[in-house]
Protein backbone atom coordinates (compact mmCIF):
# COMPACT_ATOMS: atom_id res chain seq x y z
CA UNK A 1 0.00 0.00 0.00
CA UNK A 2 0.88 3.58 -1.08
CA UNK A 3 2.11 5.66 2.74
CA UNK A 4 1.80 9.55 1.84
CA UNK A 5 3.49 11.55 4.73
CA UNK A 6 0.63 14.50 6.01
CA UNK A 7 -0.77 15.72 8.80
CA UNK A 8 -0.14 13.63 12.56
CA UNK A 9 -3.51 11.91 13.73
CA UNK A 10 -4.32 10.91 17.63
CA UNK A 11 -6.57 7.69 17.30
CA UNK A 12 -9.53 9.77 18.22
CA UNK A 13 -9.44 11.39 15.02
CA UNK A 14 -8.36 8.29 12.89
CA UNK A 15 -11.68 6.48 14.42
CA UNK A 16 -13.76 9.72 13.55
CA UNK A 17 -12.77 9.82 9.71
CA UNK A 18 -12.19 6.24 9.02
CA UNK A 19 -15.95 5.18 10.98
CA UNK A 20 -13.70 2.63 13.04
CA UNK A 21 -13.88 2.12 16.80
CA UNK A 22 -10.66 2.30 18.47
CA UNK A 23 -10.65 -1.36 19.62
CA UNK A 24 -10.78 -2.42 15.75
CA UNK A 25 -8.22 0.30 15.19
CA UNK A 26 -5.43 -1.95 17.41
CA UNK A 27 -7.16 -5.02 16.43
CA UNK A 28 -5.66 -4.11 12.40
CA UNK A 29 -2.38 -2.77 13.53
CA UNK A 30 -1.89 -5.85 15.69
CA UNK A 31 -2.92 -7.99 12.21
CA UNK A 32 -1.44 -6.62 9.52
CA UNK A 33 1.79 -4.75 10.81
CA UNK A 34 3.20 -5.10 7.50
CA UNK A 35 0.91 -3.08 5.82
CA UNK A 36 1.34 0.07 8.20
CA UNK A 37 4.35 2.15 8.77
CA UNK A 38 5.69 3.16 11.87
CA UNK A 39 3.34 5.85 13.89
CA UNK A 40 5.05 8.69 14.99
CA UNK A 41 6.58 9.55 18.15
CA UNK A 42 5.71 13.17 19.72
CA UNK A 43 5.79 14.33 23.02
CA UNK A 44 6.03 11.12 24.77
CA UNK A 45 2.67 9.69 22.47
CA UNK A 46 2.51 8.41 19.10
CA UNK A 47 0.62 9.62 16.40
CA UNK A 48 -0.97 8.37 13.24
CA UNK A 49 0.43 10.06 9.91
CA UNK A 50 -3.29 11.15 7.94
CA UNK A 51 -2.22 8.59 5.33
CA UNK A 52 -2.82 5.90 7.19
CA UNK A 53 -6.84 6.75 7.51
CA UNK A 54 -7.01 5.38 3.72
CA UNK A 55 -4.99 2.39 4.83
CA UNK A 56 -6.87 1.34 7.77
CA UNK A 57 -10.18 1.59 5.20
CA UNK A 58 -8.78 -1.22 2.92
CA UNK A 59 -7.65 -3.33 5.97
CA UNK A 60 -11.52 -2.83 7.25
CA UNK A 61 -12.78 -3.95 3.58
CA UNK A 62 -9.73 -6.90 3.11
CA UNK A 63 -11.05 -8.13 6.74
CA UNK A 64 -14.91 -8.32 6.35
CA UNK A 65 -13.58 -10.08 3.35
CA UNK A 66 -11.41 -12.42 4.59
CA UNK A 67 -13.96 -12.90 7.56
CA UNK A 68 -16.24 -14.48 5.19
CA UNK A 69 -14.34 -16.98 4.31
CA UNK A 70 -13.53 -20.44 6.51
CA UNK A 71 -10.11 -19.96 8.48
CA UNK A 72 -8.40 -21.19 11.39
CA UNK A 73 -9.18 -20.02 14.51
CA UNK A 74 -6.31 -19.39 17.18
CA UNK A 75 -6.67 -19.12 20.82
CA UNK A 76 -6.35 -15.59 22.78
CA UNK A 77 -3.24 -14.78 24.32
CA UNK A 78 -3.33 -12.64 26.84
CA UNK A 79 -0.44 -11.32 28.74
CA UNK A 80 -0.25 -10.96 32.68
CA UNK A 81 2.48 -7.81 33.66
CA UNK A 82 2.94 -5.89 36.21
CA UNK A 83 6.64 -3.64 35.81
CA UNK A 84 7.72 -4.51 39.30
CA UNK A 85 7.45 -8.12 41.52
CA UNK A 86 5.87 -8.74 44.56
CA UNK A 87 1.90 -7.76 43.21
CA UNK A 88 0.95 -11.42 43.02
CA UNK A 89 0.72 -11.39 39.67
CA UNK A 90 1.81 -15.39 39.00
CA UNK A 91 -1.18 -15.80 41.28
CA UNK A 92 -3.29 -13.73 40.08
CA UNK A 93 -2.71 -15.64 36.30
CA UNK A 94 -2.76 -19.22 37.54
CA UNK A 95 -6.30 -18.64 39.55
CA UNK A 96 -7.72 -16.43 36.71
CA UNK A 97 -7.12 -19.19 34.43
CA UNK A 98 -8.86 -21.99 36.78
CA UNK A 99 -11.74 -19.96 36.73
CA UNK A 100 -11.49 -19.50 32.55
CA UNK A 101 -11.09 -23.49 32.64
CA UNK A 102 -14.27 -23.54 34.96
CA UNK A 103 -16.17 -21.28 32.65
CA UNK A 104 -15.69 -24.45 29.54
CA UNK A 105 -12.47 -22.32 28.04
CA UNK A 106 -9.87 -24.25 27.18
CA UNK A 107 -7.08 -22.78 29.25
CA UNK A 108 -3.53 -23.01 28.77
CA UNK A 109 -1.05 -21.15 31.96
CA UNK A 110 2.62 -20.26 30.18
CA UNK A 111 4.79 -19.09 32.45
CA UNK A 112 6.95 -16.64 30.98
CA UNK A 113 9.46 -15.50 33.41
CA UNK A 114 12.84 -16.23 31.39
CA UNK A 115 15.01 -16.80 34.49
CA UNK A 116 12.74 -17.31 37.67
CA UNK A 117 9.92 -19.89 36.65
CA UNK A 118 7.89 -20.60 39.98
CA UNK A 119 4.36 -20.99 38.46
CA UNK A 120 4.40 -24.41 38.56
CA UNK A 121 5.16 -24.57 42.15
CA UNK A 122 2.45 -22.62 43.02
CA UNK A 123 0.03 -25.50 40.83
CA UNK A 124 1.30 -27.93 42.89
CA UNK A 125 3.29 -29.49 40.13
CA UNK A 126 6.15 -31.08 38.62
CA UNK A 127 7.20 -30.49 35.09
CA UNK A 128 9.81 -32.76 32.87
CA UNK A 129 10.46 -29.91 30.89
CA UNK A 130 10.80 -25.73 30.41
CA UNK A 131 11.30 -23.33 27.98
CA UNK A 132 15.08 -23.70 28.02
CA UNK A 133 14.58 -27.46 26.66
CA UNK A 134 12.89 -26.08 23.41
CA UNK A 135 16.07 -23.47 22.60
CA UNK A 136 18.50 -26.40 23.29
CA UNK A 137 16.19 -28.90 21.56
CA UNK A 138 16.24 -31.30 24.37
CA UNK A 139 11.57 -30.81 24.18
CA UNK A 140 9.29 -29.84 21.67
CA UNK A 141 6.66 -26.95 22.82
CA UNK A 142 3.81 -29.27 22.97
CA UNK A 143 6.03 -31.61 25.16
CA UNK A 144 6.03 -28.60 27.37
CA UNK A 145 2.36 -28.85 28.21
CA UNK A 146 2.19 -30.44 31.90
CA UNK A 147 -1.44 -31.39 33.44
CA UNK A 148 -2.33 -28.75 35.99
CA UNK A 149 -5.76 -29.01 38.23
CA UNK A 150 -8.96 -29.39 37.47
CA UNK A 151 -7.19 -30.01 33.80
CA UNK A 152 -5.53 -26.52 33.38
CA UNK A 153 -2.16 -26.71 31.23
CA UNK A 154 0.73 -25.37 32.39
CA UNK A 155 3.75 -24.43 31.30
CA UNK A 156 6.84 -23.98 32.85
CA UNK A 157 9.39 -21.14 32.42
CA UNK A 158 13.46 -21.12 32.81
CA UNK A 159 13.42 -22.43 36.11
CA UNK A 160 16.72 -20.26 37.08
CA UNK A 161 17.87 -21.00 33.69
CA UNK A 162 20.48 -17.72 33.18
CA UNK A 163 21.28 -18.56 29.56
CA UNK A 164 17.66 -18.33 28.75
CA UNK A 165 16.65 -14.89 30.68
CA UNK A 166 19.97 -13.92 28.82
CA UNK A 167 19.17 -15.29 25.49
CA UNK A 168 19.22 -13.20 21.94
CA UNK A 169 16.39 -11.66 20.43
CA UNK A 170 16.47 -13.98 17.67
CA UNK A 171 16.29 -17.07 19.98
CA UNK A 172 13.60 -15.82 21.94
CA UNK A 173 11.80 -14.94 18.63
CA UNK A 174 12.13 -18.71 17.52
CA UNK A 175 11.43 -19.49 21.14
CA UNK A 176 7.78 -17.62 20.73
CA UNK A 177 7.15 -18.46 17.50
CA UNK A 178 7.17 -21.89 18.42
CA UNK A 179 4.04 -21.26 20.69
CA UNK A 180 1.71 -21.01 17.74
CA UNK A 181 1.26 -24.48 18.10
CA UNK A 182 -0.43 -23.92 21.95
CA UNK A 183 -2.80 -21.22 20.14
CA UNK A 184 -4.21 -24.05 17.48
CA UNK A 185 -5.18 -26.02 20.70
CA UNK A 186 -6.39 -23.52 23.43
CA UNK A 187 -8.96 -21.31 23.62
CA UNK A 188 -6.89 -19.04 25.91
CA UNK A 189 -3.01 -18.74 26.80
CA UNK A 190 -2.37 -16.69 29.65
CA UNK A 191 1.19 -15.62 29.86
CA UNK A 192 2.32 -14.58 33.41
CA UNK A 193 5.50 -12.33 31.99
CA UNK A 194 8.59 -11.89 34.64
CA UNK A 195 9.16 -8.85 36.78
CA UNK A 196 11.08 -5.62 35.45
CA UNK A 197 10.64 -3.98 31.81
CA UNK A 198 13.51 -6.27 29.89
CA UNK A 199 13.27 -7.15 26.55
CA UNK A 200 12.06 -10.90 27.25
CA UNK A 201 8.87 -9.00 29.09
CA UNK A 202 8.53 -7.11 26.17
CA UNK A 203 8.37 -9.58 23.73
CA UNK A 204 5.93 -11.60 25.13
CA UNK A 205 3.47 -8.08 25.51
CA UNK A 206 4.26 -7.08 21.99
CA UNK A 207 3.01 -10.59 21.15
CA UNK A 208 -0.25 -11.27 23.10
CA UNK A 209 -3.57 -9.99 21.45
CA UNK A 210 -4.70 -8.63 25.31
CA UNK A 211 -2.92 -7.25 27.91
CA UNK A 212 -3.43 -7.34 31.77
CA UNK A 213 -1.56 -4.81 34.27
CA UNK A 214 -1.34 -5.76 37.78
CA UNK A 215 -1.53 -2.96 40.44
CA UNK A 216 -1.27 -2.88 44.28
CA UNK A 217 -1.22 0.43 46.37
CA UNK A 218 2.36 0.60 46.52
CA UNK A 219 2.90 3.91 44.27
CA UNK A 220 5.82 2.25 42.77
CA UNK A 221 3.58 -0.11 41.22
CA UNK A 222 1.53 2.51 39.29
CA UNK A 223 5.15 4.21 38.50
CA UNK A 224 6.48 0.86 37.29
CA UNK A 225 3.91 -0.65 35.27
CA UNK A 226 3.53 2.61 33.86
CA UNK A 227 6.73 2.98 32.53
CA UNK A 228 6.96 -0.57 31.43
CA UNK A 229 3.56 0.51 28.88
CA UNK A 230 5.06 3.66 27.94
CA UNK A 231 8.33 0.90 26.69
CA UNK A 232 6.13 -0.98 24.77
CA UNK A 233 4.07 2.10 23.40
CA UNK A 234 7.44 3.54 22.01
CA UNK A 235 8.63 0.66 20.53
CA UNK A 236 5.73 1.04 18.07
CA UNK A 237 3.21 -1.78 18.85
CA UNK A 238 0.48 -2.21 21.23
CA UNK A 239 -1.79 -4.92 21.76
CA UNK A 240 -5.50 -4.40 20.77
CA UNK A 241 -6.87 -4.34 24.60
CA UNK A 242 -5.10 -3.04 27.64
CA UNK A 243 -7.29 -3.86 31.14
CA UNK A 244 -5.92 -3.92 34.73
CA UNK A 245 -6.50 -5.49 37.93
CA UNK A 246 -5.65 -4.02 41.42
CA UNK A 247 -4.39 -7.01 43.79
CA UNK A 248 -3.98 -6.68 47.40
CA UNK A 249 -6.21 -4.07 47.79
CA UNK A 250 -8.07 -3.04 51.20
CA UNK A 251 -11.25 -1.77 49.78
CA UNK A 252 -13.57 -1.67 47.15
CA UNK A 253 -12.95 2.03 46.67
CA UNK A 254 -9.36 1.66 47.10
CA UNK A 255 -8.98 -0.46 43.86
CA UNK A 256 -11.08 2.09 42.22
CA UNK A 257 -8.79 4.59 42.70
CA UNK A 258 -5.88 2.91 41.74
CA UNK A 259 -7.39 1.82 38.55
CA UNK A 260 -8.38 5.14 37.44
CA UNK A 261 -5.22 6.63 38.71
CA UNK A 262 -3.12 4.25 36.43
CA UNK A 263 -5.84 4.44 33.47
CA UNK A 264 -6.16 8.45 33.55
CA UNK A 265 -2.07 8.51 33.05
CA UNK A 266 -1.97 6.06 30.27
CA UNK A 267 -5.22 8.03 28.29
CA UNK A 268 -3.44 11.67 29.37
CA UNK A 269 -0.09 11.15 28.25
CA UNK A 270 -0.17 7.88 25.76
CA UNK A 271 -3.66 8.16 24.44
CA UNK A 272 -4.34 4.90 25.28
CA UNK A 273 -7.02 3.47 26.81
CA UNK A 274 -6.98 0.72 29.57
CA UNK A 275 -9.95 -1.03 30.98
CA UNK A 276 -10.18 -1.98 34.70
CA UNK A 277 -11.82 -5.07 34.84
CA UNK A 278 -11.61 -6.44 38.48
CA UNK A 279 -10.12 -6.54 42.17
CA UNK A 280 -9.01 -9.03 44.61
CA UNK A 281 -9.07 -7.54 48.03
CA UNK A 282 -6.15 -8.75 50.55
CA UNK A 283 -7.13 -12.22 51.86
CA UNK A 284 -4.61 -14.66 54.30
CA UNK A 285 -5.99 -17.78 52.09
CA UNK A 286 -2.60 -16.88 49.46
CA UNK A 287 -0.43 -17.22 52.30
CA UNK A 288 -2.16 -20.44 53.03
CA UNK A 289 -2.35 -21.74 49.28
CA UNK A 290 1.21 -20.94 48.52
CA UNK A 291 2.36 -23.29 51.84
CA UNK A 292 0.00 -25.69 50.28
CA UNK A 293 0.71 -25.71 46.77
CA UNK A 294 -2.35 -25.59 46.22
CA UNK A 295 -4.45 -22.65 44.27
CA UNK A 296 -6.57 -20.45 46.29
CA UNK A 297 -9.73 -21.40 43.66
CA UNK A 298 -8.67 -24.91 44.80
CA UNK A 299 -8.12 -24.79 48.71
CA UNK A 300 -11.34 -22.58 49.12
CA UNK A 301 -13.65 -21.49 45.61
CA UNK A 302 -16.23 -19.70 48.53
CA UNK A 303 -13.50 -17.77 49.72
CA UNK A 304 -13.83 -13.94 48.88
CA UNK A 305 -10.73 -13.70 46.81
CA UNK A 306 -11.94 -16.49 44.76
CA UNK A 307 -15.40 -14.93 44.31
CA UNK A 308 -13.24 -11.79 43.24
CA UNK A 309 -11.26 -13.79 41.06
CA UNK A 310 -14.06 -15.40 39.42
CA UNK A 311 -15.53 -11.83 38.68
CA UNK A 312 -12.25 -11.15 36.43
CA UNK A 313 -12.87 -14.26 34.70
CA UNK A 314 -16.56 -13.77 33.67
CA UNK A 315 -15.11 -9.88 32.52
CA UNK A 316 -12.43 -11.60 30.12
CA UNK A 317 -15.18 -13.93 28.88
CA UNK A 318 -17.46 -11.13 28.08
CA UNK A 319 -14.58 -9.22 26.14
CA UNK A 320 -13.94 -12.13 23.78
CA UNK A 321 -15.08 -11.55 19.95
CA UNK A 322 -16.41 -14.60 17.96
CA UNK A 323 -13.80 -15.26 15.40
CA UNK A 324 -11.76 -12.45 15.81
CA UNK A 325 -8.48 -14.08 16.47
CA UNK A 326 -7.68 -14.48 13.23
CA UNK A 327 -4.24 -15.05 12.90
CA UNK A 328 -1.51 -16.68 15.67
CA UNK A 329 -0.28 -13.60 17.73
CA UNK A 330 3.20 -15.49 18.23
CA UNK A 331 4.02 -15.76 14.37
CA UNK A 332 2.71 -12.26 14.07
CA UNK A 333 5.13 -11.15 16.70
CA UNK A 334 8.01 -13.89 15.15
CA UNK A 335 7.40 -11.52 11.40
CA UNK A 336 8.12 -8.38 13.54
CA UNK A 337 11.46 -9.49 15.30
CA UNK A 338 12.46 -11.04 11.91
CA UNK A 339 12.77 -7.83 10.31
CA UNK A 340 14.88 -6.35 12.98
CA UNK A 341 17.04 -9.18 13.82
CA UNK A 342 17.45 -8.77 9.89
CA UNK A 343 18.82 -5.13 10.55
CA UNK A 344 21.34 -5.95 13.25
Amino acid sequence: MDFIVGQLLDIDEVSRQTGLEESLIRFYESEYPEALPEKVLKGGALFFDSGCVEIFKKLHVRYQRSDQEERKRYGRVIAVTSGKGGVGKSNITLNIGLELQRLGKMCVVLDGDMGLANLHLLAGIDTDYNLGDVLTGIAAIDQLITAGPEGIGVISGGDGLLNLADSSRADRARLISSLAVVEEEADIILVDTGAGMGAGVRDFLRAADEVIFVLTQDITSLADAYALLKAVVQEGSVPAKLYSIVNMTLTVKQAAEIAVRFSRCAEEFLGLQVESIGYVLRDSMVTRAVAARTPYVVLNPKARISGNTRNIAAHLIKQELPGSVKTSAFARFKAMVDKKVGLE
